[in-house]
């Protein structure tokens, strides 16, 4: 039981460090470039996650919950993800002049660094090597920072890019040395193709329709409201880093153990899944109260008194995050139970209704119009859920006998 603590501490301790880095470098780069230079960045890293999203339904997601973690399986999931970064690549830089951002080189490898930093910690995690996934996320978060304070005199915000791509390519190499991916026995390959192939359509069109769902009222943003816009609404969600280390250490960690256990035992995944959630309220409240409570003081001191007008987006973001927050458990219980149809049916409702009102709502009601449909989006999502879970007569939070 101790060790199954200390194994937690040091999983939260690492998306602390991930997550404190990566808010910390948005703030230097929104206090040292232009409003609109940051949001051109705010569009990279959108774009980047779009990436991640439809990149890994095909390879991590499926693999988190697969309960084999045998060295040929691992080795064919490192590959693949590798081939299908380099084919988004190659798509990318061929097709770049029909797209409305311009995309130099360095965003380029940026990205792909990016994509493939975010899949290393996950498959680590995974893989339960969290004092691995430590080392890889400390060395590379002093790199990045180390990069940024000795190149900080650039204004230029892509040659900066071009140097935390250099950073990413070595967690890469780091990554490889540890899980050592060359185990290329082909006598499973057709078995897992068909089971990423099986899973996976319903995950990348899940990934697709949750990427535009959350993102269509952002992108949307920019283009009707401009860069600037765009950027303030990025460092606001920027500014709930501390929520998202919880949010993502459930995805990373807590989501494969809820999905073993509910393998093992239905009554107790469901148990367990209800603990995880009560902790992770306890700490979330209070963050979303404080955040509400000091909106305006909380934007200035992270970009200056040139987002002070913003300050309404914090407070509309933590009423969003407590829709987020509710939504945890009904999320995980489908993913737990690999449930990945109606998982896309709930956020293919979304999408349909951010594209069916995103207009409408920013060209009325600007950035308070992106808060809004973003909460109705939340909303729409859990109670599809709920609706599948009452049809199926799945009572998550009543108590149940154990095995």
């Amino acid at each position: 039981m101790a060790l199954v603590r200390h194994k937690k501490v040091m999983v939260l301790v690492d998306q602390a460090i991930f997550s404190g880095i990566g808010f910390l470098l948005t703030i230097l780069m929104a206090r040292n470039f232009s409003v609109s230079a940051f949001g051109e960045y705010s569009a990279i890293i959108l774009f980047a996650y779009l990436a991640i999203s439809a990149i890994s339904a095909w390879t991590i997601q499926v693999f988190q919950v697969a309960g084999d973690q045998s060295s040929n399986y691992v080795s064919f999931v490192i590959w693949k993800q590798l081939i299908l970064v380099l084919i988004v690549a190659i798509f990318i830089k061929i097709s770049s002049p029909f797209f409305p951002i311009h995309f130099r080189n360095s965003d380029l490898l940026f990205g792909m660094g990016f994509v493939m930093y975010e899949f290393s910690r996950k498959i680590l995690l995974t893989l339960d090597k969290i004092s691995a996934t430590l080392i890889l996320d400390v060395v590379t978060s002093i790199s990045l920072l180390a990069s940024y304070f000795q190149n900080q005199s650039t204004k230029n915000i892509h040659e900066l890019l071009q140097y935390f791509a250099g950073i990413y390519l070595i967690s890469l190499l780091f990554t490889m040395l540890i899980i050592k991916p060359f185990d290329f026995d082909k006598t499973n390959y057709s078995s897992y193709i068909f089971k990423h192939i099986k899973e996976g359509k319903w995950l990348f069109l899940t990934a697709l329709s949750q990427w535009w769902a959350g993102n269509l009222f952002v992108v949307a943003s920019g283009i009707y409201l401009g860069a600037a816009a765009l950027g303030a609404l990025r460092l606001g969600q920027s500014l709930f880093g501390v929520l998202n280390i919880l949010l993502q250490t459930f995805e990373n960690y807590i989501l494969p153990q809820t999905a073993h256990k509910m393998q093992q035992c239905h009554s107790i995944g469901i148990a367990y899944l209800k603990e995880m959630n009560i902790k992770l309220a306890y700490a979330f409240i209070p963050i979303l109260l404080f955040i509400f409570v000091f909106a305006e003081s909380i934007i200035t001191l992270a970009g200056g008194r040139n987002y002070v007008e913003y300050a309404f987006v914090l407070k509309g973001l933590s009423v969003l995050y407590i829709f987020i927050l509710l939504s945890q458990p009904i999320r995980f219980y489908f993913r737990s139970m690999q449930m990945n149809r109606h998982f896309f049916y709930a956020y293919f409702i979304s999408l349909c209704f951010a594209m069916s009102t995103s207009h409408w709502l920013i060209s009325t009601y600007g950035l308070h119009g992106v808060i809004a449909g973003l909460t109705v989006s939340q909303i729409l999502l859990m109670s599809y859920w709920t609706i599948v879970l009452h049809l199926k007569n799945i009572k998550l939070w009543k108590s149940s006998t154990l095995c």
